[in-house]
């Protein structure tokens, strides 16, 4: 009998002697009473067990996913708040054909998962979208980061002692932030058509979500310790570029550059200008926005003046499995007295840095 069977047991024994004494319209003997609590606390003791054998697997298989690179061919899911599930969203708030708003009602939106982060061709729109997502049950978890990686395998005659490569491993105890954000109070009658609420719900309350948990991913990573720095180095080009060889001389492979708007503007008007003879040539597909074989995105909460050159399998993004809460309400200051109704979205969300030198952090700015 496994652990899983034998609490199924206990808790069975235990309710069959609390139904006896119910259907006997009595309380519990002293004995009885002694029983239950005792089955109460060894299945206690198995749940305790079966969370640190759960702890242990996901730890293991951490360590597996180290082991092979993760990218998105080994089933890695990404976040995305695309129109798709803004309307998702604005549905569950007022389905067809309820034409009123229903104020001080709340629901959960399930997070958007997509199992391919970029189209085939087109570029990425999102941070959220080179990042794979894990869903967690608790607000708090933990996870494995490799803080080192030295490689000492070698050629070792017979009868020698075996070199001892150093692969550093600590666990990092992380938790969920809350992300939210209110909408302005808007009079109710305007919601007794919905086309007017949709493009609200579509357009802003999942964009300034999306720009938040993006503002904390790059705040997260930026306070991790054990991330690479690029200096400038000629041009913004020449930069970048050094950012990816400094991951390549560790064996990986990058999945994304993050560069500010004004940034990206002056790194393509360097690779169109006709002048620009020194940069023809350079891999880059401008329909697909890839960079030496690499997606760029390009982002308005990234730092101007600076690059984030990320490798594939070095940071991802937490969120918990209830979704994102949306919440009508005209329980704020003066809205009931004025008959308007605002909105709060929020859900919660965590960065993991699972390998921080597979980060690197580039001046973008000559001295």
């Amino acid at each position: 009998m496994n652990l899983k069977e034998r609490r199924d047991q206990l808790l069975a024994e235990a309710k069959a002697i609390v139904e006896k004494a119910k259907g006997e319209d009595r309380d519990l003997t002293y004995q009885e009473l002694q029983t239950v609590e005792g089955k109460i606390t060894e299945v206690k003791s198995i749940n305790d067990d079966l969370s640190a054998d759960a702890k242990s697997a996901n730890i293991l298989g951490q360590l597996d996913d180290m082991a092979r690179g993760q990218d998105a061919g080994n089933g890695d899911r990404f976040l995305s708040f695309s129109k798709a599930w803004a309307a998702g969203a604005a549905e569950k708030v007022m389905p067809v054909g309820k034409k009123a708003l229903a104020a001080d009602s709340a629901v959960f939106i399930d997070a958007e998962l997509m199992t391919t982060p970029i189209p085939m061709g087109r570029p990425a729109t999102s941070l959220l979208n080179v990042l794979p997502v894990k869903m967690h049950d608790q607000p708090t978890f933990g996870y494995i980061r490799q803080s080192v990686r030295n490689n000492a395998a070698a050629v070792v005659p017979e009868g020698q002692t075996k070199p001892e490569s150093d692969y550093t491993i600590i666990k990092i105890d992380n938790s969920l932030d809350i992300i939210a954000h209110l909408s302005q109070g808007v009079a109710r009658y305007w919601f007794d058509d919905a086309e007017a609420l949709k493009p609200f719900m579509e357009e802003e309350l999942s964009y300034g979500l999306r720009l938040a948990v993006e503002e904390k991913v790059l705040e997260d990573i930026d306070a991790t310790s054990g991330v690479q720095t690029q200096a400038f180095a000629t041009n913004k080009l020449t930069t970048i570029r050094k950012c990816i060889t400094k991951l390549e001389v560790l064996d990986f492979s990058p999945s994304a550059i993050v560069v500010h708007p004004l940034d990206w503007e002056e790194i393509e008007l360097q690779l169109s200008a006709d002048a620009a003879v020194e940069f023809r040539g350079l891999p880059y597909d401008p329909a697909s926005r890839r960079l030496f074989g690499a997606p760029v995105v390009v982002a308005n909460v990234a730092t101007a003046g600076e690059a984030r050159v990320l490798a594939s399998g070095a940071v991802g993004v937490d969120t918990d499995k209830l979704g994102v809460r949306i919440e009508w309400t005209q329980l704020f200051q003066d809205d009931f007295a004025t008959n308007k109704v605002r909105a709060r979205c929020e859900g919660r969300f965590a960065t993991s840095v699972f390998q921080p030198m597979g980060v690197v952090i580039a001046d973008l700015t000559a001295a």
